[in-house]
């Protein structure tokens, strides 16, 4: 009987450790997402949590390039303004102090809102900042 309850256990435990391995891959296939080029929808946020920016208003284009050597390179108006590393972390959030999916570079860290093969919604990891939403 011992060892029926060993084999079980091993057997539940190894089901466990593959069901967590497959759940992480995906989450890894998803992070892949984020390669190619994204275009500055709006920004939504602040002091009041209200205000809500967007290139129309502003006058300024700005462009996220995300290639697949863990570069970004930004652009504004057609130029480029920036060219930094970036890496996807799992980390806490100011906000809720949960682990989340962490966009840094530039000497900034984002929590990755959401993120799918056509949109890019990432959060000011501060107090009193902005939602940013791409679409490419």
């Amino acid at each position: 009987m011992r060892k029926l309850s060993i084999l079980f256990l091993s057997i539940f435990v190894l089901f466990l450790v593959f069901f967590l391995w497959k759940k992480e891959e995906k989450n890894i296939q998803n992070a892949t997402a984020i390669y190619g080029t994204w275009h500055w929808k709006q920004s939504r946020g602040g002091t009041n949590g209200k205000e809500v920016i967007t290139p129309e208003e502003t006058g300024v284009d700005k462009k996220l390039v995300f290639n697949t050597n863990k570069k970004v390179t930004v652009f504004t108006n057609e130029v480029e303004t920036g060219n930094y590393t970036y890496r996807i972390t799992k980390g806490n959030s100011i906000f809720d102090d949960k682990q989340h999916y962490l966009l840094t570079f530039n000497d900034m860290t984002y929590v990755i809102q959401s993120l799918d093969n056509k949109n890019l919604s990432i959060l000011d990891n501060f107090a009193e900042g902005y939602v940013l939403t791409y679409t490419k």
